[in-house]
């Protein structure tokens, strides 16, 4: 073979190369295109149901008067508007925000389910079960088709959002303490933790610094399944 054959072959080789690389960018762009979309329409049905729950709340649990306890600021409440603003200006962040906090918290509610439960209204207690299975569907979802970042790096801004959202959520919280309890990612300045083993650990510690622990808990917990699922996807490469 002679010199020049050799260059042309190298040359095509490259060629290839870089086709193959581009179509598999564009068939993964393609993915995370479609997973917006799907993650845009389930953010849409959990609004629809978020309004049902807040009709229930209003004119069945209330009889006529709202509970601010259930204003649709808590955690697990985010997909709601995250995803909607994802479909506006997708983000790797949102995505993976979505899918780590989700799953989390959808996982962690199912487990210790009391605050999921409407003693003589079935139907508000079969939305809180529905939608947090929904939460950790969404994140499988996302999960397999690919759409979220799996580095480390994009941890960091996780954790920027999740503190953004929580210092809204206190700000919740004050502004709307006069008409009632409410307690948005349950870091109510105004009483202690309702939650499991915080409720006891802020008798020592003190309010301020039991919600820093919890948050910090929370964001911990949401790492874990970071990795975890970062792991799953190395070890079966989907």
């Amino acid at each position: 073979m002679t010199e020049g054959h050799l260059e042309n072959s190298k040359e095509t080789v490259l060629i290839e190369g870089k086709g193959e690389k581009n179509r598999k960018k564009e068939i993964k762009q393609k993915q995370k295109s479609r997973a917006d979309r799907v993650l845009f329409v389930m953010s849409l049905l959990l609004l629809f149901l978020e309004l049902a729950k807040q009709y229930g709340i209003l004119m069945m649990e209330g009889r006529g008067q709202y509970n601010v306890w259930y204003f649709p600021f808590q955690l697990c409440s985010m997909p709601i508007y995250l995803g909607i603003l994802n479909y506006r200006f997708p983000s790797p962040a949102l995505r993976t925000f979505i899918r780590d906090f989700g799953f989390m918290g959808g996982v962690a509610s199912l487990i210790v389910h009391r605050g999921l439960i409407h003693p003589g209204y079935p139907l508000l207690t079969l939305h809180g079960f529905v939608w947090h299975i929904l939460l950790a569907g969404i994140a499988i979802y996302l999960t397999h088709a690919q759409a979220c970042e799996e580095s480390r790096g994009i941890f960091r801004k996780e954790a920027g959002i999740f503190f953004l959202a929580a210092f809204l959520a206190e700000g919740i919280n004050v502004l709307l303490h006069p008409y009632g309890d409410c307690d948005m990612f349950y870091i109510s300045p105004y009483h202690n933790s309702t939650q499991i083993v915080f409720c006891d650990l802020e008798r020592i510690t003190g309010r301020p610094l039991g919600i820093l622990l919890y948050l910090l808990t929370v964001l911990f917990g949401a790492f874990l399944v970071h990795e975890g699922f970062r792991k799953i996807l190395l070890t079966t490469k989907i």
